[in-house]
């Protein structure tokens, strides 16, 4: 009686665990990657990644999910945009689909991508175009140059395609840069072939899921000459302060600049570097271009000293060019300060939705969260400040992606009262594709456009006041 009751119990343990695995198994090893196509972009100081992906479910169910990884750390610390698109096989049109970060436990992270109405069913398949940019992947190697160097960089990252899924075939292709004058060394992992600026591994077959170990992960590393810009923004402050009495919208940007190349080794030579201005210092930094919005006028552009009379503008029909050029040339580990502002028309930028009484005004406020500050920017932080008139109230802020909306503060300028509301944002870890318009919704009664001019008529009134008063008193020392 008592061995048949174990024996049950063992049983029941045994349905449960088996049944328990099974529903716990994800839907992953019905998903293999058909074809994978890759591009490693490391032209610039940027590492751009592009995946061409055949993703097929050979189960029975439809697959509303799938999942992306980059297979380290460092990528994952330094990723700076991620985008997944599904492509239309007949027309090439592409879909956008939704991607969030998702926990599997293991050393690096994973994404998920909603494929929405766009769910695999079974023996089906779709195609995904992922592309990622990567800031600071790029190192310096040698870390330390001399002024007439070249600067040399190393990449590390893995030639096969990071994945959960088994890969049925795949290559991958390193773009390097056009001022190259060749790679240093590579990873030779055969079948590879390089010729002009690429480098191209594969075709591989039957490749394994990445695992969190680096066996079976080949590393990928290409020392390779590289001088374009290594310019990073370390703290950018944007000020943006909105004037209907004005009706005008002045921005003022602060901005901390740093080469993050290879650092200069030995003294700087300012006859050298005239000298010889293409190949004596082929990877400093004389000037970068910052595109402004349309429309942008009153533009300054000063430092700590004072203005910089070397920079220069070029207006076109949809942006506004200045040309930065500091006081001396950046070097890699040379840092500089500086300030731009400009003044923007609120017809541009500022939409009135109810403004019929006094006492009521909906306002909405469109502008971009950074500018173009030069090509292949990288902006590790950067912090918005939106200073509203004094009475704006009931804000309501839409973001183009993960912003962080920091405490509230209060601004006092001219003739305030209680203050101007500020709304302070920030993020970090910027580049191009950040160039994206936020818009904030507010509450502006017309009626505190009056508030300044009631305040300078009220004070004069009040001085001409006193005046007669001190006129009209009579005051004697006389002591009879």
């Amino acid at each position: 009686m008592f061995d048949s009751s174990m024996k049950l119990l063992a049983i029941s343990i045994y349905c449960s665990l088996y049944f328990g695995l099974i529903q716990s198994t994800p839907n992953d090893n019905l998903i293999i990657n058909a074809k994978v196509d890759r591009t490693i972009d490391i032209s610039n100081q940027l590492v751009v990644i592009t995946s061409q992906v055949v993703v097929l479910n050979k189960g029975s169910q439809p697959v509303k999910e799938y999942l992306i990884q980059f297979g380290d750390k460092r990528h994952d610390d330094n990723l700076s945009y991620l985008s997944v698109s599904r492509v239309d096989s007949s027309s090439k049109k592409k879909d956008a689909l939704k991607v969030s970060k998702y926990s599997t436990g293991e050393s690096f992270a994973s994404y998920k991508v909603d494929l929405g109405q766009h769910s695999i069913r079974s023996g089906s398949s779709i195609q995904l175009d992922i592309e990622a940019t990567f800031a600071h992947l790029l190192q310096p190697y040698p870390v330390e140059i001399s002024q007439a160097d070249r600067q040399l960089v190393v990449y590390l990252g893995r030639i096969y395609f990071p994945t959960p899924y088994m890969t049925e075939t795949q290559t991958t292709r390193v773009r390097l840069p056009s001022s190259s004058s060749g790679a240093e060394s590579y990873t030779k992992l055969r079948p590879v072939t390089y010729s002009d600026r690429f480098i191209n591994y594969g075709p591989y077959d039957k490749i394994p899921p990445t695992t969190a170990d680096e066996s079976g992960n080949e590393e990928l590393r290409v020392h390779v000459e590289n001088n374009t810009p290594f310019l990073t923004v370390e703290n950018l402050s944007r000020t943006i302060q909105i004037s209907h009495w004005a009706g005008a919208i002045s921005v003022e940007e602060t901005l901390d600049v740093v080469h993050t190349g290879a650092k200069l080794k030995g003294p700087f030579s300012r006859y050298e570097y005239q000298r010889e201005p293409v190949s004596n210092g082929i990877s400093s930094i004389r000037s970068w271009k910052t595109r402004l919005p349309a429309g942008a006028h009153d533009i300054y552009y000063r430092d700590e000293i004072g203005n910089i009379s070397t920079s220069n503008v070029r207006t076109s029909l949809s942006s506004v060019y200045v040309d930065i050029k500091p006081r001396f040339p950046l070097f890699g580990g040379w840092k500089t300060k500086y300030i731009i502002g400009y003044t923007l028309p609120t017809k541009n930028y500022l939409l009135a939705l109810n403004t019929n009484t006094m006492t009521n005004g909906d306002y909405i406020v469109r502008m971009p969260f950074i500018d173009h500050i030069y090509d292949n920017m990288v902006v590790d932080q950067a912090t918005v400040r939106i200073i509203l008139p004094e009475g704006a109230s009931d804000f309501r802020i839409t973001y183009p992606y993960d912003i962080k909306r920091e405490p509230d503060e209060i601004f006092y300028s001219y003739l305030d009262t209680v203050g101007r509301p500020v709304i302070v944002l920030s993020k970090k870890n910027l580049v191009e594709w950040h160039i994206q318009p936020f818009e904030l919704h507010y509450n502006f009664k017309p009626f505190y456009l009056l508030q300044e001019p009631l305040l300078i008529v009220g004070s004069i009134f009040g001085l001409c006041i006193l005046v007669m008063a001190l006129v009209r008193t009579k005051t004697s020392l006389d002591a009879n």
